[in-house]
C-alpha cells in the first residue's frame, strides 16, 4: 500500500502542471455546488414562505427610528398594544435581540426569538404544545448545547427563569418583514407582549412595535397602529405598499431563475471536468505502459497496479476538497449540513466512477504483449 501511494505521488508530480490546473477547475466547480445548494435552500424558504403567506394576509410595515428623541410610551400606548398583540388574535410580532452577551457564551449555537400574538398558530407552533400556560420555551433542531428540560434566564431588567418544553422539527421557522428565517438554530420563547415588557421593559416593546405583522387587517386598525407607534415618538410606522405575496413570489422567482442557470453551468463544467479528468488518465496509462510492466517482472500483480491508478485518483480529487475544508469560514456558507453530505456524496461517486473507467482501461492492455521481441 506505501508503495502504492509513493508511486501515486511520483505520478502527480511528474504531472505537476495539468493536475494544477485540473484542482483549479475543481475548486471552482466546488465552489458553484456550495453556493447552488445554497440558492437550493433559499428557494425552498421562499416556496415554504409562499404557502404561509397564500394562508394568511400578512401585512407588514416599514419603520423608521428617530435615534435622537427618548421613547415615550403611556398607558393608552401600552395598552393599545398590549391588546393587539395578547387578545385580538390577529397580529403577532417577534423580538430578535432577546438574547445577552452572557447566554451567547454559554449557547454559541443558538439565538434567542420571542414570538407573541397569534405567533404560534400561524406557523404551526401550537402542534407542540400539550398544554395551556402563560409561556413556552422550544429549542431548534440543530441547538445541541442545551436539551428539553433544561433551565434558561431571559430578561435584562428583571431576569426569570423558562424550562425548555420541547425541541421543533427540522425546517421550522417564521416571517419577519417579508423574510423568512429559519428556527433550526433559534431558542423560540412563546410568550405574551406584558411578559416582554416585564423581562425588557421599554427596549423589549418597542422591538414588538417594529416588527408587527397584521393578519386580518382593516383599514382603520392598520391606521390606529401607525398613530399609536407615531406617538412613542421614536418609531414612525408605515405599511408596506406591496402585497406579501408578491414580495415572496418575485424572491421565488429570481431564486429559481439563478438556480436553473447556474445548475445549467455546473453541469456542463462537471462534465467537461469529469471527461478531461478521464481522457487525462487514458493518456497517463499509456504513456505509463512500459512501467507498469517492469513493475511486473519485479513481482507486482494487477491488482497493485489497479491500486496505483486508485490512489492517483483519490488524491487529485480530494484536494480541491481539502483546501475547501482547511477554510474554517467556507465551513460556516452552507445553511444545513446535507449541503456537505450531498458534496462528499458527489465527490464519492466521481472517484468511484473515475476509478473504475481507469481500471477498466489498464485491463484492456495485454502487458504480457509487450514481452515479445518486436517490443
Amino acid at each position: 500500500m506505501i508503495t502504492q501511494f509513493k508511486l501515486a505521488f511520483k505520478d502527480i508530480r511528474k504531472n505537476k502542471w495539468k493536475i494544477l490546473l485540473f484542482i483549479f477547475q475543481m475548486a471552482i466547480f466546488l465552489f458553484f455546488t456550495i453556493i447552488i445548494l445554497e440558492q437550493f435552500v433559499q428557494m425552498s424558504y421562499h416556496s415554504k414562505t409562499l404557502k404561509i403567506v397564500k394562508n394568511n394576509n400578512i401585512i407588514f410595515f416599514k419603520d423608521y427610528i428617530n435615534q435622537w428623541e427618548r421613547p415615550f410610551i403611556d398607558k393608552e400606548i401600552y395598552y393599545f398594544f398590549e391588546n393587539l398583540f395578547d387578545r385580538s388574535g390577529n397580529a403577532y410580532s417577534v423580538m430578535e435581540n432577546a438574547g445577552t452577551t452572557e447566554f451567547s457564551q454559554e449557547h454559541p449555537d443558538a439565538k434567542i426569538v420571542i414570538g407573541v400574538g397569534n405567533f404560534d398558530k400561524i406557523f404551526g407552533i401550537d402542534k407542540y404544545k400539550d398544554t395551556e400556560k402563560p409561556s413556552y420555551v422550544f429549542i431548534g433542531s440543530d441547538v445541541k448545547s442545551i436539551k428539553i428540560g433544561d433551565e434558561i434566564k431571559l430578561g435584562i431588567f428583571n431576569r426569570q427563569t423558562y424550562k425548555v418544553d420541547g425541541r421543533l422539527e427540522k425546517g421550522e421557522g417564521y416571517i419577519n418583514k417579508g423574510r423568512y428565517r429559519s428556527l433550526d438554530d433559534k431558542v423560540l420563547v412563546l410568550t405574551s407582549s406584558r411578559e416582554v415588557a416585564t423581562l425588557y421593559q421599554t427596549g423589549g416593546f418597542l422591538e414588538l412595535i417594529q416588527n408587527i405583522h397584521i393578519t386580518k387587517s382593516e383599514e382603520g386598525e392598520i391606521d390606529k397602529i401607525v398613530e399609536m407607534a407615531n406617538k412613542t415618538k421614536k418609531i414612525t410606522l408605515i405599511p408596506e405598499k406591496l402585497n406579501l405575496r408578491n414580495i415572496v413570489e418575485k424572491g421565488y422567482n429570481e431564486d429559481f431563475i439563478n438556480f436553473i442557470f447556474f445548475s445549467s453551468f455546473l453541469i456542463s463544467m462537471g462534465i467537461f471536468i469529469i471527461v478531461g479528468l478521464v481522457s487525462f488518465l487514458y493518456i497517463m496509462i499509456d504513456r505509463n505502459f512500459t512501467e507498469y510492466v517492469v513493475h511486473q517482472i519485479y513481482g507486482a500483480t494487477k491488482k497493485d497496479l489497479y491500486l496505483r491508478v486508485t490512489i492517483f485518483v483519490v488524491l487529485v480529487v480530494i484536494l480541491p476538497l481539502a483546501m475547501f475544508l482547511a477554510i474554517p469560514n467556507i465551513l460556516l456558507l452552507p445553511s444545513t449540513k446535507w449541503v456537505w453530505w450531498f458534496v462528499f456524496t458527489f465527490y464519492f461517486i466521481t472517484i468511484l466512477f473515475v476509478s473504475i473507467l481507469s481500471v477498466g482501461r489498464l485491463n484492456k492492455k495485454d502487458l504480457t504483449a509487450f514481452f515479445r521481441r518486436d517490443n
